[in-house]
């Protein structure tokens, strides 16, 4: 069975590791072998309607760019311009990952309250998001007379999925 197969059907999640995913479809399991997995979160035994995407909120992160924004001025409403980039960022995740994954970074200690302070100052770096968070963001900025630059601002042509390729194992 090829994966396209199951495009519409309901499937239980039977199983899963880092590698694999078994599906319980019209009371057949069937394993699938993730090629390439970027991420995934999975639950045992949630049954749905299964769906292949090409576009979705979840995709950005892997077919765009990154784009690093550094701010260079203060908003003249410090609460209304935080709550308007919160609104955009969510725009365009429609709910599927956190705002703050966009201004924070724990690996080199960039936390929310880091993102705060520098809003509050009007320095420092704003954001790392895909180009069109990116782009929603900047437009925030624009309309609250906020300066911004920015680094890596083209948009990718490439396309890169979660999961490079789901093949049924035998």
């Amino acid at each position: 069975m090829n994966i396209t197969d199951i495009q519409n059907k309901t499937v239980q999640i039977d199983n899963y590791q880092a590698t694999f995913l078994m599906l319980k479809i019209d009371e057949q399991l069937f394993r699938f072998d993730l090629i390439d997995k970027k991420e995934f979160n999975l639950k045992k035994g949630t049954r749905g309607q299964f769906s292949i995407c090409e576009t979705h909120p979840l995709l950005i992160d892997h077919n765009e760019n990154i784009v690093t924004t550094y701010i260079n001025s203060k908003p003249d409403n410090f609460d209304n311009f935080v709550a308007d980039f919160e609104n955009a960022i969510n725009e365009i995740t429609e709910g599927w990952r956190n705002w703050t994954n966009y201004v924070s970074d724990r690996n080199i200690k960039f936390t929310v309250e880091t993102f705060l302070n520098n809003v509050k100052s009007g320095t420092g770096k704003l954001m790392e998001a895909p180009f069109s968070i990116t782009q929603k963001a900047i437009k925030v900025c624009d309309n609250h007379n906020v300066v911004t630059k920015t680094f890596g601002n083209e948009l990718k042509q490439d396309n890169y999925v979660i999961a490079k390729e789901f093949r049924q194992h035998n």
